[in-house]
């Protein structure tokens, strides 16, 4: 597993997370903890570079699932923007961002 293929998916769950307006603390929490249980040598250190880019972007949430074609890394992607986004309360909008998820990638699983 290529790592940068994490800083897409923690893109990715970032990108749902925020859009309701802001990722909350209990969101980072969550990506970092799925992430981290599945693949333990991604550190803090990379996450929080990982966001600290994320914020940096000029990138939308199409651009990120272009990103990624492994099929495993799609299926482990839904799991971690659903896990995230709903660990404060799923709203309306970040659950518009994960149906599109699942869409985009849905034609391939």
């Amino acid at each position: 597993m290529n790592i940068d293929n994490l800083d897409v998916v923690v893109k990715v769950a970032a990108c749902v997370c925020g859009k309701d307006g802001v990722i909350s603390q209990t969101e980072e929490e969550a990506i970092l903890a799925s992430i981290s249980s599945e693949y333990p040598s991604y550190s803090l250190k990379r996450f929080n570079q990982t966001l600290d880019d994320f914020f940096d972007d000029d990138l939308q949430l199409e651009d990120y699932l272009e990103q990624i074609s492994d099929l495993n890394l799609k299926v482990f992607t839904i799991k971690l923007c659903e896990f995230s986004a709903s660990a404060d309360g799923l709203d309306i909008k970040e659950n518009i961002a994960l149906h599109k998820v699942k869409l985009i990638f849905g034609e391939e699983l």
